[in-house]
């Protein structure tokens, strides 16, 4: 693994606080489901989705070009396996709300069984986001601080809606207690 720049200075490895914020609202929408609370767990996957799109967006848009642009040949890191990953959990997105939308219409045992077959898809789902996740934390984002400047990270970053969600929840928690 790379190391990334020192550590007073704005790193993308920042943007591993968003994968791990993302994960909770990903957990709090399974815990959700589990409990058979349909509309708590639509709700919270359609935050969830929201947000990842935005993350993945701010990615294709903003970050993997100028890692394209500036860099290649990195093991485990061409841009071409980023963005074929964000197709694939595009895909499993969509899976899943179509899946959240008939559970509406199942009752009883039916249900129960049609909840456990979409906690197993979205356990693979998992999966893939874990080797996603570690692909971004030990390629793109330290690649990223290494070919940007101080400035350009801020402006990236500045520019990340992501970034700006997961600080404004945070801070929202902070408040709340």
């Amino acid at each position: 693994m790379l190391v990334s720049v020192m550590s007073n200075d704005l790193s993308f490895l920042q943007l591993i606080k968003v994968h791990q914020w993302l994960d909770e609202l990903f957990l709090a929408h399974r815990t959700a489901l589990l409990s058979l609370d349909l509309s708590q767990a639509k709700l919270l996957f359609d935050r969830y989705e929201s947000n990842l799109l935005a993350h993945m967006k701010d990615e294709e848009e903003s970050l993997i070009p100028i890692y394209g642009a500036r860099i290649s040949d990195v093991p485990g890191g061409a841009v071409e396996l980023f963005i074929a990953e964000h197709k694939k959990i595009r895909g499993f997105l969509a899976e899943f709300r179509q899946a959240l939308s008939e559970l509406r219409s199942q009752k009883g045992l039916t249900l129960k069984h049609k909840a456990i077959e979409l906690l197993d898809r979205e356990g693979m789902y998992k999966g893939l986001l874990q080797h996603h996740h570690a692909r971004e934390r030990n390629a793109l984002y330290p690649w990223l601080d290494l070919i940007t400047s101080v400035e350009e990270r801020a402006n990236l970053l500045a520019g990340c809606s992501s970034w700006s969600a997961y600080r404004v929840a945070l801070d929202a928690g902070r408040n709340a207690k």
